[in-house]
C-alpha cells in the first residue's frame, strides 16, 4: 500500500474524516481579524492558481481557509457560513453512490493541483457537505 493510501486509510480509521473546514464571507479579511483576535489563531497567506488563499493556523497547523464571496462572481448569492470537507477515498465513485441514494450534486468534482479533487453535495435533506481526496504527494 502506498505511503498516500496508509496516511488516508489511517486518517479514515483514527475518526480524522473531516479533514478540512471554510469560512466563506463578504470580508475575508475581516473574519481572518476575528477569528486571529477572539481564538488566538494565526494567519498563513498561501498563493494558489491565481489568488492568495488565508490559512488559520492553530497550535502551527493550518486548520481552515478563509474564501471572499464579494468579488469573485461565482460566489454571487452565497451567504456568510462555515464549510466541511471530509475525506474519501474517491470522490468519483462517491458521487456515484450519492445519487444512488437520494443526494445531488452542489458543485460538479473540481481538481486543485497539488491539493486535491473535491465536490460539494446535498444529502437527500439538503446539508451540503464537501468530498475531498487528497492528491498524491
Amino acid at each position: 500500500m502506498a505511503e498516500q493510501d496508509m496516511a488516508r486509510e489511517h486518517a479514515l480509521a483514527e475518526g480524522s474524516t473531516f479533514t478540512w473546514h471554510e469560512l466563506y464571507v463578504p470580508d475575508g479579511e475581516a473574519g481572518v481579524s476575528f477569528y486571529t483576535e477572539v481564538l488566538g489563531w494565526q494567519v498563513q497567506q498561501t498563493a494558489l492558481e491565481g489568488f492568495d488563499y488565508p490559512m488559520l493556523v492553530a497550535n502551527g497547523r493550518p486548520v481552515a481557509g478563509v474564501m471572499s464571496t464579494r468579488d469573485n462572481p461565482q460566489m454571487e448569492g452565497v451567504p456568510p457560513h462555515w464549510a466541511t470537507y471530509i475525506a474519501v477515498d474517491d470522490v468519483d465513485a462517491r458521487l456515484a453512490k450519492v445519487t444512488r441514494h437520494g443526494g445531488s450534486v452542489v458543485v460538479p468534482p473540481m481538481d486543485i493541483p497539488t491539493v486535491g479533487r473535491m465536490a460539494l453535495i446535498a444529502d437527500p435533506q439538503g446539508a451540503h457537505i464537501w468530498l475531498f481526496t487528497s492528491a498524491p504527494m
